[in-house]
């Protein structure tokens, strides 16, 4: 039967053998705020209001102005 230090040895040097491919939390977190930025832009893409028309008015009576771009 081998010592302990002998397999603490042992399993040190297979540790060397493969080492460990950590993520930096730093890198991790850039790229998730980057996911969220895609997935914002993408919904806004997807989901809202089309090109440049005013669409329907947001009360009665309500006119839109095309030198300003919004309703009176």
């Amino acid at each position: 039967m081998s010592s302990k230090k002998q397999r603490r040895k042992q399993r040190q040097q297979e540790e060397v053998a493969r080492p460990r491919k950590k993520t930096n939390p730093a890198v991790l977190f850039i790229v998730g705020i980057g996911a969220v930025v895609a997935l914002l832009i993408v919904g806004m893409l997807v989901f809202g209001e089309g090109g440049g028309g005013p669409g329907a008015p947001p009360w009665p009576g309500a006119v839109w102005s095309a030198s300003h771009g919004h309703w009176h």
